[in-house]
């Protein structure tokens, strides 16, 4: 048990936040830049000066141990810290090789993602965007533990040590295929509910936004096929008589690619607001300012 900093050696940090990325001793030598060897004998310091196994060796590679995963959110926030207080604070290097993670949805990563990618590419030539699944369960954790820089996403957290930034309103629409026998006057409420649905499934177990507003107005939808991604839900509906609810933004391109109806949803609903989420440890890392501005700007310009 360390009492004192001026015992640890500090390098053996990242040596640690190596092969809890890793979980593979050859894969973290590899991130480190440094033989297998050097990384073991790290690995035996640092047990030693902690007192604890740290990691358990398995056919599956190094599993971390309980006390390993306690300590491992923050040591990343420790080390995130170091990197941008010591890095330059000035102005980003727009030639220099910079990797940023981001989490989106896929229909954003589809319609949203080529308009940023060709900007910061023309801005940025060696910039690299690392996107991720918008998964809900682990997002919180990936971005305190600084896995994930920034995330695009219409979920609100209640953790004061997130930042939110509105980046769009979204409105939710109705799609059917375009002979859909219910939907040949409109679309009332009462159909609407009569009908079956396609819908995704619930993120960590809020469910979609639509879930939300008709949970509060004690109305349910009949859904007869859940999935995974809301791309999935035009080729859906296109060939069957479920109905899908989306934003308007994935209607209107898809009605271009199958013969689809777009419909108002048949009830009040507020716009869904969709905003750039980064946590407060980042609000000083100038990359990180630069790329928020970028997708700012792409949100406002895309149409």
């Amino acid at each position: 048990m360390i009492t004192n900093l001026r015992q640890l050696d500090l390098n053996l940090l990242l040596v640690f936040d190596a092969l809890m990325q890793e979980q593979n001793l050859s894969r973290a030598a590899l991130r480190l830049h440094l033989s297998q060897s050097t990384v073991s004998n790290a690995l035996a310091r640092l047990r030693q000066q902690l007192g604890e196994p740290l990691f358990q060796r398995t056919a599956r590679g190094m599993v971390p141990t309980p006390h390993a995963h306690s300590l491992y959110t923050p040591v990343r926030q420790a080390l995130h810290l170091l990197r941008i207080g010591l890095g330059p604070q000035e102005a980003i290097d727009l030639q220099a090789e910079q990797t940023f993670r981001l989490s989106m949805n896929d229909y954003a990563q589809a319609l949203f993602l080529p308009g940023l990618l060709a900007r910061i590419h023309a801005l940025a030539p060696r910039v690299v965007l690392s996107v991720q699944s918008d998964d809900a369960d682990t997002l919180l954790q990936r971005l305190k533990t600084s896995e994930l820089d920034l995330a695009i996403d219409y979920l609100h957290f209640d953790d004061e040590d997130l930042r939110y930034q509105p980046l769009r309103e979204q409105d939710l629409v109705v799609i059917a295929r375009h002979d859909h026998p219910a939907c040949r006057e409109g679309l009332s409420l009462a159909q609407y509910q009569d009908s079956q649905h396609v819908s995704v499934h619930s993120r960590a177990g809020r469910g979609s936004p639509l879930e939300i507003v008709l949970g509060s107005a004690k109305l349910r939808r009949k859904v007869q096929l859940y999935v995974s991604h809301y791309l999935a839900i035009p080729a859906i509906v296109a060939q069957s008589d479920l109905l899908g609810t989306v934003p308007r933004q994935l209607a209107e391109h898809f009605a271009r690619h199958y013969a689809l109806q777009i419909f108002p949803l048949p009830l009040e609903m507020p716009a869904v607001q969709v905003s750039l989420i980064w946590h407060q440890q980042q609000d000083r890392a100038v990359g990180l300012r630069w790329l928020k501005e970028q997708i700012v700007e792409a949100f406002r310009t895309d149409p």
